[in-house]
């Protein structure tokens, strides 16, 4: 044999055949040469290799530790309680109250077991993902380091401009920002140079940055903007001159309304004066490329109204003042641009007052979800006292509101529930389910147990429905008390 491996050899012996391929079974240790040795070529291979086959199951285990074995990662924080992981278990299709309950792991300063920590990891919703890495101890961060698609994106270095150089306008716009967040004028100074050369579509994408961290010292830039040949640029440019409360666009349309609105009291009552508004008059700024008082009103702060138009129409607006009336989108887009929590309140309340016998109530979810809490439960009850209001009304405006819910709110939605839905039947089980995850925690005891006694009052066709939706609530409501109650920080509110 001229191998240095001669079980290498049996093997290649094997396969083409002791005819071509001779073997000396001498070369073999002692231990794996067949005693008496075959007559037979082939007998005897197959008597080595079986040797040779035997010896490799009972040998010992002859492997040394590695020079630097792994030791186990030191961790700093406790595990959470055995009952919140009872809870997670039981959330774990509920997303947004795992993420509530990973959100009150890290604010208690606990950590996941590590059983769960690549699963939370590996999760396809985004939200939890990010609500558990902080909270999945060193065991998470060696993970993470180890696997990058468990890590969170990297932050864009603003002292690498390859992103700004190379990237596409995404990735542009996003180290755009990154710079604006820490040297603004540096990153409006680098939008500048160069800002004609870029598409159209880019110029307006780039320009929106300036939205973070906008300033008086944006507004030489972006009166320039205004000129640019492309009108989504020039869009992009007013809309940012309007939210500079000292701008000459905010200043002109300001003048430009008050010449056309003009609100007076008389001696028994106010009175308001409308005249014709021209797209012409806005010159020397484009004009409008839609209705000029949408446009108009959309620009004047709300709270320069009064001294714009000589008084406040505010209970004007309220009263559903005809004079008034074509200017609603105008109202709206100046409710909606500057978060106007008053305005809003004025025409949501002149959209329920002008509810009647024929005509349901209109619910517009955007002005409903600027209204200050006091604002919402009120006019919230007026529309659930309404029995004509739909439920998917209900729960848009709902929707739109941050949670948790203050807990007059959530009172008010546990008497409706029972009967909110189709001919006065149950409310449908998405309401329930937010209904039960958007109260607040300290409440939640207090829900659960109102839902459990709608669940036991149940009567009627409807009862086994409502008793189905109720008691799921209650459900989830005393598993968020449970997860508040176990994980509430140190001298937190009960």
């Amino acid at each position: 044999m001229t191998t240095l491996d001669p079980v290498a050899d049996l093997i290649a012996a094997a396969t083409v055949g002791t005819a071509h391929r001779a073997i000396d079974l001498a070369d073999l240790p002692p231990a794996l040469r067949p005693d008496p040795r075959a007559a037979e070529p082939a007998v005897a291979l197959l008597d080595a290799a079986a040797l040779c086959a035997l010896a490799a199951r009972t040998a010992p285990n002859r492997r040394t530790a590695p020079p630097d074995p792994i030791q186990p990662v030191p961790e700093r924080v406790p595990i959470v309680p055995d009952v919140v992981r009872q809870v997670l278990a039981r959330v774990e299709r509920q997303p947004v109250l795992l993420v509530e309950a990973l959100t009150l792991i890290r604010q208690a300063g606990l950590r996941l077991p590590p059983d769960l920590v690549p699963v939370l990891l590996d999760d396809a919703r985004p939200a939890v993902v990010s609500a558990a890495r902080p909270v999945t101890g060193e065991i998470g961060r060696l993970l993470m380091r180890k696997n990058r698609r468990w890590a969170p994106a990297a932050e864009p270095d603003p002292a690498d401009r390859t992103p700004w150089d190379e990237g596409t306008v995404t990735e542009r716009a996003r180290w755009l920002r990154a710079l604006r967040r820490t040297d603004p004028a540096a990153a409006r100074d680098l939008l500048m140079d160069g800002f004609a050369r870029e598409s159209a579509t880019t110029r307006a994408e780039l320009l929106g940055v300036l939205d973070d961290g906008l300033s008086a010292d944006d507004q030489d830039f972006l009166l320039t903007a205004v000129g640019d040949r492309s009108r989504a640029v020039v869009e992009v440019a007013l809309r940012l001159l309007t939210r500079l409360p000292d701008s000459p666009l905010r200043r002109d349309m300001r003048a430009l309304a008050g010449r056309h609105v003009t609100v007076a009291r008389r001696l028994l009552r106010t009175a308001v004066t409308v005249t014709r508004l021209g797209p012409d008059e806005f010159a020397p700024w484009p004009a409008p490329a839609g209705d000029p008082w949408t446009v108009l009103l959309g620009r004047v702060d709300p709270a320069d109204w009064p001294a714009a138009f000589g008084g406040d129409p505010l209970p004007l607006i309220t009263a559903g003042a005809d004079e008034l009336r074509p200017l609603t989108p105008g109202f709206r887009a100046a409710a909606l641009e500057f978060r106007h929590a008053g305005l809003a309140r004025a025409l949501v309340s002149a959209q329920l007052a002008a509810a009647s016998a024929r005509v349901p109530p209109v619910v517009d979810p955007e002005l409903w979800g600027i209204l200050a809490p006091p604002d919402l439960r009120e006019l919230l009850e007026r529309l659930l006292d309404d029995r004509r209001v739909r439920a998917d009304q209900v729960d848009a405006v709902l929707a739109g509101r941050d949670r948790p819910w203050p807990a007059p709110i959530a009172r008010l939605l546990a008497r409706w529930l029972p009967t909110g839905g189709t001919q006065n039947g149950p409310a449908p089980r998405p309401m329930w389910d937010r209904w039960a995850t958007s109260a607040a925690l300290p409440d939640c005891r207090e829900l659960a147990g109102a839902a459990r006694a709608i669940a036991e009052r149940a009567t009627g066709d409807a009862a086994s429905t409502l008793v189905t939706r109720a008691s799921h609530a209650a459900t989830l409501l005393t598993v968020r008390a449970v997860l508040h109650e176990t994980l509430r920080p140190p001298g937190g509110t009960k």
